[in-house]
């Protein structure tokens, strides 16, 4: 094998594996950098619901300037373990609203609320700590 030959063979291993580290970059980046597709903002007023009584969660949904509409479900989360998943509402005009009802059984528990938002754009979530009180 001449020497031009082992150029061009080099040169060819190069041009390939440009795309493969391009690959690998992608990759590496963190999955919110590359998932970021709209935006919550949560009005929130505790993180002290009080058992038995109305709590209210708004939330705006954005992309840009532009007011997303869709639909919301919750999942309240212990230890980090999902324990219970709870039917939420559509919203339109970017803005979510409810309001929640803390049983006595979640009296005094370390729960974790996320708010999981879907938008034609895909589905994001936000977490809330919350721990019910009197």
């Amino acid at each position: 094998m001449n020497s031009s030959s082992q150029q061009r063979g080099w040169g060819a291993g190069r041009r390939a594996i440009f795309p493969v580290l391009a690959l690998v970059a992608v990759l590496a980046m963190p999955s919110a950098a590359l998932a970021a597709s709209f935006k919550l903002t949560p009005h929130i007023t505790n993180h002290t619901p009080t058992i038995n009584k109305n709590w209210p969660v708004i939330v705006d949904v954005t992309r840009g300037k532009v007011k997303l509409s869709g639909s919301v479900k919750y999942q309240f989360l212990f230890g980090g373990a999902v324990v219970s998943t709870q039917k939420g509402h559509t919203f339109k005009n970017g803005v979510y609203r409810d309001n929640m009802i803390f049983p006595s059984s979640s009296l005094g528990e370390p729960l974790t609320l996320r708010i999981v938002v879907k938008t034609k754009y895909g589905t994001e979530h936000l977490d809330w700590k919350v721990t019910a009180q009197r």
